[in-house]
C-alpha cells in the first residue's frame, strides 16, 4: 500500500507538470491569437490573388497555343510552358513540417496527404521544411524514389533568413506546390495542396475549381499587355503566396498545440484529484491506525492495572 509520502511526491510532480502545461498552453494561445489575425486578414485576399494569376496564365496558355496552332504546330493549353521567371527545373513538392513537437498529429496528416499525391503524380525534386519532416522523409521509403532537399525553419514567424533560402532554392522551379495544413476552425485541419505558381495540378483541385472553370476560360482584355501582367505575377507574387502558406501552415501547428495542451491539461488535473483522494484517503487510514494502536495501548495499561 502506499504511504503518504510517496501520494504527496506524485502530487508534487503532477502539480510541477501542470504548471508547465499550462505555461505552453498559454504561449500556444498568444501565437495562436497572433497568427491568427495575420492570416485570416491575408487569406481572402490572396486566395483572390491566387485565383487571378490562374485566369491571367490560363489565358496566356491559350494565346500561346493559338499561335502555335497558326503556324501549323498542334499544341494543347496545358501542353504551354509558361514562366517568366529564370526556372530551369520543372516541378517542386514542398512538405512543411515542424521542428519541434506537442503539434498534435498536423505533421503527420499532413505527410500522409503529401506522400499520397508523391505516390500518384511524382515530381521532379521535394522540399522537406523542418526536423519532423526530414525523419518522416528518412524512414519512409520515398527518398528512393525522388531526391529531396532539407531545409530549416523556425516554428516562430520571424526566421527570415531561413524562409529566404527555401524561396530562392524553390524559384528555380517552374512549378512549385506547397503541402501544408489549412486552419478551418480550432477543431478542424485540414491537410492541403496548393501551387503558387497560378497552376492546377491534381485532379482533386480540378474537381474543386469546377465551378469557377468558367471563369478561368473567359477571354480578358490585358492593359499595358498580358506579358507585363503575367510577369508581375510570376516575379512577385510567388514569393507573397509562399509566403502566406508559410504563415498557414504555422496557424494550424499552434491551433493543434494548443488544443493538445488543453486535453493535456485536462487529463492532468484529472491525475491531480485524484492524487489528492488518494492522499486525503491514506492519511485518513495511517490516522486511524495510529489511534487504533493509542487505543489499544490505553486498554492493554488498563487492563494490567
Amino acid at each position: 500500500m502506499q504511504n503518504t509520502k510517496l501520494v504527496r511526491k506524485k502530487l508534487k510532480d503532477v502539480t510541477a507538470l501542470n504548471d508547465l502545461v499550462s505555461s505552453l498552453e498559454e504561449l500556444s494561445a498568444m501565437r495562436y491569437r497572433k497568427t491568427k489575425g495575420n492570416v485570416l486578414t491575408t487569406r481572402g485576399y490572396l486566395d483572390e490573388i491566387n485565383f487571378i494569376y490562374r485566369q491571367v496564365k490560363n489565358n496566356y496558355k491559350k494565346l500561346l497555343a493559338t499561335n502555335t496552332q497558326s503556324l501549323g504546330k498542334k499544341n494543347s493549353v496545358s501542353q504551354v510552358d509558361v514562366t517568366f521567371r529564370p526556372s530551369t527545373k520543372g516541378t517542386v513538392y514542398v512538405f512543411l513540417s515542424a521542428n519541434g513537437g506537442l503539434f498534435g498529429d498536423v505533421v503527420v496528416r499532413n505527410f500522409a496527404n503529401f506522400k499520397n499525391y508523391l505516390s500518384r503524380i511524382p515530381a521532379d525534386e521535394v522540399v522537406v521544411v523542418g526536423t519532423v519532416g526530414q525523419r518522416l522523409y528518412e524512414y519512409s521509403n520515398l527518398k528512393e524514389k525522388c531526391p529531396y532537399q532539407f531545409f530549416n525553419l523556425s516554428d516562430s514567424s520571424s526566421d527570415r533568413d531561413n524562409l529566404e533560402k527555401i524561396l530562392r532554392y524553390c524559384l528555380d522551379f517552374k512549378t512549385i506546390v506547397i503541402f501544408y495544413t489549412r486552419y478551418i476552425e480550432i477543431l478542424n485541419q485540414k491537410p492541403v495542396a496548393d501551387s503558387v505558381t497560378g497552376d492546377i495540378v491534381f485532379e482533386e483541385a480540378m474537381s474543386s475549381f469546377d465551378s469557377e472553370q468558367p471563369l478561368l476560360d473567359r477571354d480578358y482584355l490585358f492593359e499595358p499587355n498580358i506579358e507585363q501582367v503575367l510577369g508581375l505575377f510570376e516575379n512577385q507574387m510567388v514569393n507573397t503566396l509562399f509566403e502566406q502558406k508559410i504563415l498557414e501552415s504555422g496557424l494550424s501547428k499552434f491551433t493543434s498545440r494548443m488544443v493538445e495542451l488543453d486535453t493535456a491539461s485536462q487529463k492532468i488535473k484529472e491525475n491531480m484529484k485524484k492524487y489528492q483522494l488518494d492522499y486525503q484517503r491514506i492519511k485518513h487510514i495511517e490516522s486511524n491506525r495510529k489511534a487504533s494502536v493509542q487505543i489499544s495501548g490505553a486498554m492493554n495499561l488498563f487492563w494490567y492495572d
